[in-house]
């Protein structure tokens, strides 16, 4: 389940579960690979999907200094180098927070992916001008409480991304897939089940 994989001079932990298409999870600047398992999630999608959950290089246990923490487009290129080195073929994403930026910064350059979802995703607003390019479906969760990115951020995304689903959760924060895990899950599944043929 545990294993690694060097990109760019670093190695990068990650845990694998699971067959079927491929699904990338990424976690929050707080957060790390261990955060999907623990909430649940990674399980659940196991069942189903190829799951990677990757330590990133701006994670509580894996940051590099390696990277300008202000070039979140650099951080979209590594994700891609390291989705590649791995032979991982139009990934079904989901990033939370920086991984939700990070995740839309590589949908808009535009790197392959069959869908993606991303919870309380940061730096909407520097995105404006390429949200355009993403056109793959996308579903975008916000905590109703989130202090963080504020959940008036979905209406940017949903008005400027075609594919584009939104969805606030009541009384959840910022890291909205803890606070309501069970909400969390459930909406990833129906999002998945309307929106990816197997």
């Amino acid at each position: 389940m545990e294993q690694s994989v060097r990109v760019k001079e670093l190695k990068i932990r990650y845990l694998r579960e699971g067959s079927g298409q491929a699904f990338v999870l990424l976690h929050g600047m707080s957060f790390s690979a261990d955060t999907w398992v623990e909430m649940g999630l990674f399980d659940d999608l196991a069942k189903v999907y190829d799951v990677y959950s990757f330590d990133m290089p701006y994670g509580a246990r894996s940051r590099s200094e390696k990277f300008d923490a202000s070039d979140r487009d650099e951080y979209a290129e590594f994700l891609k180098e390291l989705i590649k080195s791995l032979g991982i073929d139009k990934p079904l994403l989901l990033g939370a927070s920086i991984s939700g930026e990070v995740t839309l910064r590589y949908l808009t350059k535009p790197y392959p992916s069959k869908a993606a979802i991303v919870a309380g995703p940061v730096g909407i607003k520097g995105l404006i001008p390429r949200l355009g390019m993403i056109t793959v479906p996308l579903l975008a969760i916000w905590g109703e409480k989130d202090n963080i990115s504020p959940p008036e951020n979905a209406e940017i995304l949903a008005g400027h991304v075609k594919n584009a689903e939104t969805h606030i959760i009541k009384n959840a924060g910022h890291a909205c897939y803890l606070d309501k895990p069970e909400e969390f899950k459930v909406l990833v599944r129906d999002f998945l089940a309307r929106s990816i043929v197997k």
